[in-house]
């Protein structure tokens, strides 16, 4: 019992662990499920920013243009103003110049109408956009990187031809595109254009040592010709990111919950298996008893016929001594011709019931020793009239009233004759034990012989409380018996000598009350006593 239970803790223990595993799983896919998804809104909105804003490098490259086409030198002063207003307004616009050109293959072709430029910036070198302002299609923003590997890129717009050879060109800083403060905690963003690149930060801490989330990282490309800026939002999420505290206790909490409910069904099962096994063993002890008593009882019953086999032996000489005396008496009587009647009809009854009592212990012993006597035709009317006779002032001293029903001409059945009296006699004798229990003036039993679908019929009705329910399916089983002094032995033996000569024995209740047993046996019908039953 104590290793059933280690092995049940154990396996319960082992399944808490899984379903925790599981659900930490879960929970820690589910947490960076929710990281990625911020960081996919965190850089659709930077994205929208930051198209927003180089929207107005075009703009404001509109708005001067419109003022460049007209070449008096009042309007070079207002474009002067706006691109100095335009750079104080927008820091990451360092330097703001309109550049004109005569011959773009010599330098001393080239010549700077205005400029606006951050303090310490180089001058710029307008003869070095000489191939971009070549390829670039006028009224249509390009952009070009001064130098690899810096944060700066410039946006060219070439003027249409009616306003002379003029360009307008914006120094724009990458770096200063995006505040670090308007990017999430703890993120990265890198710009690039070409050949310059940017990188901000927003309290983004490098991945430490050990075993730490995955870096996550969202993409996006804008949508502007003139300005072709990729952007890349990052982050190293660390466990502190993930929330998973309060998930994790819960998780804990509902597992420890699960676990116990599976704890608790698993000793109710337990229980409940070893109440049907205990249930069980007193179901077989209970069998083995019964079958015990049967044996013994089948034990005392043998014992019994044995002993009754030495009785019928032992009776059998006194019997025949009897029988002899009284036939001797009889012949005596006929010599001298001077016996009353009186006593002549008792020496007849005493010869006849000596031979009734020979042949019935010659049966028993026959029956004992497994000798079945022989079929022979049986007029089953005289059976019940020696039946009325030889029970006859036993019933009257019960109380009991034996009434006879014979058709007329008795059927003659093809059975052992005094085995068919045994049968009447005990079915009479069962009826009237059962009228014990009933009043005097309702001690009846009808005794019927006749015919019916082509068997001789012994009927035995009676007006006893009838057989209980319960036993009415084994009336006919040994050692089954209602009765406190019964043994149980009575219908099983009627029903082994009528099945012996291919009969049959049935038992039911009447309707009007009472029980009724139903003998059928085979007509005679020209049988030789030298034909067997079908046994």
């Amino acid at each position: 019992m104590m290793k059933r239970q280690s092995a049940l803790a154990a396996v319960l223990a082992g399944a808490w662990l899984v379903l925790a595993l599981a659900g930490a799983v879960l929970l820690y896919r589910q947490a960076l499920d929710r990281l990625r998804a911020d960081l996919d809104g965190a850089a659709d909105a930077v994205a929208g920013l930051v198209s927003q804003r180089i929207a107005q490098h075009d703009a404001h490259l509109t708005s001067m243009a419109a003022l460049a086409q007209r070449s008096d030198r009042i309007l070079l002063d207002e474009i002067g103003q706006v691109a100095g207003a335009i750079r104080a307004f927008y820091p990451r616009i360092e330097a703001v110049d309109l550049v004109g050109w005569e011959n773009t293959s010599s330098p001393s072709g080239w010549h700077t109408l205005v400029s606006s430029r951050r303090s310490g910036l180089p001058p710029l070198e307008p003869q070095r956009l000489g191939p971009v302002i070549a390829t670039a299609q006028p009224g249509r923003p390009v952009s070009t990187v001064p130098q690899a590997g810096q944060s700066r890129y410039l946006l060219v717009k070439r003027l249409p031809p009616a306003a002379g050879q003029l360009a307008l060109v914006l120094t724009v800083d990458l770096t200063e595109l995006v505040a670090a403060d308007e990017l999430p905690m703890g993120t990265r963003l890198a710009l690039r254009l070409d050949g310059a690149a940017a990188r901000i930060d927003h309290g983004a801490v490098p991945p430490g040592q050990g075993l730490h989330p995955p870096a996550m990282a969202a993409v996006r490309m804008l949508e502007n010709a003139g300005q072709p800026i990729m952007l890349r939002l990052s982050r190293h999420p660390g466990w502190g990111d993930l929330a998973l505290g309060r998930p994790l206790a819960l998780l804990v909490l509902v597992s420890l919950a699960l676990l116990a409910l599976a704890a608790l069904l698993a000793v109710q099962r337990r229980r409940a298996v070893q109440a049907r096994g205990e249930a069980e063993r007193a179901r077989q002890a209970g069998r083995l008893s019964k079958q015990e008593a049967t044996l013994a009882h089948a034990a005392r019953v043998n014992a019994m016929g044995e002993m009754a086999s030495g009785i019928a032996h032992e009776l059998n000489q006194p019997l025949t001594a009897l029988l002899s005396q009284s036939q001797a008496a009889l012949r005596l009587a006929d010599l001298s011709g001077d016996l009353p009647d009186a006593m002549r009809r008792v020496l007849e009854s005493n010869v006849q019931q000596a031979r009734r009592a020979a042949d019935i212990l010659a049966r028993m012993r026959a029956y004992v020793g497994a000798d079945p006597p022989a079929a022979q035709a049986c007029d089953l009317g005289e059976v019940a009239a020696d039946m009325v006779a030889l029970m006859g002032a036993d019933l009257s001293a019960r109380g009991v009233r034996l009434d006879t029903e014979v058709a007329v001409p008795p059927p003659v059945a093809w059975v052992d004759r005094v085995q068919a009296g045994q049968v009447m006699h005990n079915l009479i004798r069962n009826a009237a034990d059962a009228l014990a229990a009933v009043p005097e003036d309702r001690r009846r039993i009808v005794l019927h012989i006749d015919q019916a679908d082509g068997m001789a019929r012994i009927v035995v009705d009676d007006d006893g409380p009838g057989v209980a329910p319960g036993m009415l399916a084994h009336v006919f089983e040994p050692f089954r018996s209602d009765k406190e002094d019964g043994m149980g032995l009575g219908l099983a033996i009627c029903e082994s000598i009528v099945h012996h000569f291919d009969g049959s024995i049935s038992a039911a209740n009447r309707p009007e009350g009472g029980a009724r047993f139903t003998v059928l046996l085979p007509l005679a019908r020209g049988r030789k006593p030298s034909q067997e039953p079908m046994a």
